[in-house]
C-alpha cells in the first residue's frame, strides 16, 4: 500500500445524527482504496471496552454526565493508542466517524463546559488535520434516521440535538482544528464532491508542510490535485 504523506494524515468526520458521517467516511475511505493508499477507517465510539459500555448506556439509560465523560476518554485513550497513533506513524490515511468535537457537542448538550473539552483533547490526543462537519437541520436528521429504520437512542432526542447543532457550529471557533461546514443538507453527490474535494486539499496541505516537503513526490501531488 501507498504511504505518500509520511507523517499520515488525520481526518475526522463530525456532525449531528443523520447528518450522512458514515456514509462520507466510507466514500473517502473507498477513495483512498481504489487507488491504493494506506488508510484506515474507524468510529467513535469504538466497538472496544469502554466504547461497548457508551453503546450499552445509549440503549438502557444514560451514564451521568461525570461517568460520561470519563467513559468517552477511556475509549478515546485506548483507541489512540490501538488504531489512531499507529497508523499515523505508518504514514496512512486515518478517517473517523466522530471524534472529539463530538464529546464537545453531546456532553455540551448536557452541561458540560464545551471550551474544557476541546482544551483537554487538544492537549491529550493527536490533532485532526481536518475536521469536516456536516451540518442540516434537525428535523431532516430526524427524518432520515426514521427513513433507514432506526429508533433514535438516548443521545438523539430533538431538544438534546438542537443544542448540540448549536454547540457544533461554534466550535470551528474555539477549536485551533482546521476545520469546514458543509450543508449535508444540499444532494449527496454535491455533498460528496464537496467533501472530497476538501479532503484532497488538506493532504496537500499537509505534503507541503516544512517537515514533509522534502519528501513530497510527484506521485502524491498528482493524486490529490486530481
Amino acid at each position: 500500500m501507498k504511504r505518500l504523506i509520511p507523517s499520515g494524515l488525520l481526518v475526522a468526520v463530525e456532525g449531528i445524527d443523520g447528518a450522512g458521517k458514515t456514509t462520507v467516511t466510507a466514500t473517502l475511505a473507498q477513495w483512498c482504496g481504489e487507488r491504493g493508499l494506506l488508510c484506515g477507517l474507524s468510529k467513535e465510539p469504538t466497538s472496544l471496552e469502554w466504547g461497548r459500555k457508551l453503546r450499552e448506556s445509549a440503549a438502557s439509560g444514560r451514564m451521568n454526565l461525570t461517568e460520561e465523560l470519563e467513559m468517552f476518554h477511556k475509549d478515546r485513550e485506548q483507541h489512540v493508542k490501538d488504531s489512531i497513533q499507529p497508523a499515523l506513524d505508518e504514514g496512512a490515511i486515518m478517517i473517523l466517524d466522530r471524534y472529539y468535537w463530538s464529546t464537545a457537542a453531546y456532553q455540551g448538550a448536557r452541561g458540560a463546559d464545551v471550551a474544557e473539552v476541546i482544551k483537554y483533547n487538544e492537549n491529550t490526543y493527536p490533532i485532526p488535520d481536518l475536521i469536516l462537519l456536516l451540518d442540516l437541520p434537525v428535523d431532516v436528521g430526524q427524518t432520515r434516521i426514521n427513513c433507514r429504520g432506526d429508533k433514535p437512542n438516548a443521545f438523539e432526542g430533538v431538544e438534546a440535538l438542537e443544542k448540540c447543532r448549536t454547540i457544533f457550529l461554534t466550535l470551528p471557533i474555539m477549536s485551533k482544528v482546521e476545520s469546514k461546514v458543509v450543508d449535508a443538507s444540499n444532494p449527496w453527490r454535491e455533498v460528496s464532491k464537496e467533501c472530497l474535494s476538501l479532503f484532497k486539499q488538506a493532504a496537500l496541505k499537509k505534503l507541503w508542510r516544512p517537515d514533509n516537503a522534502s519528501m513530497i513526490s510527484a506521485e502524491a501531488l498528482t493524486m490529490f490535485g486530481e
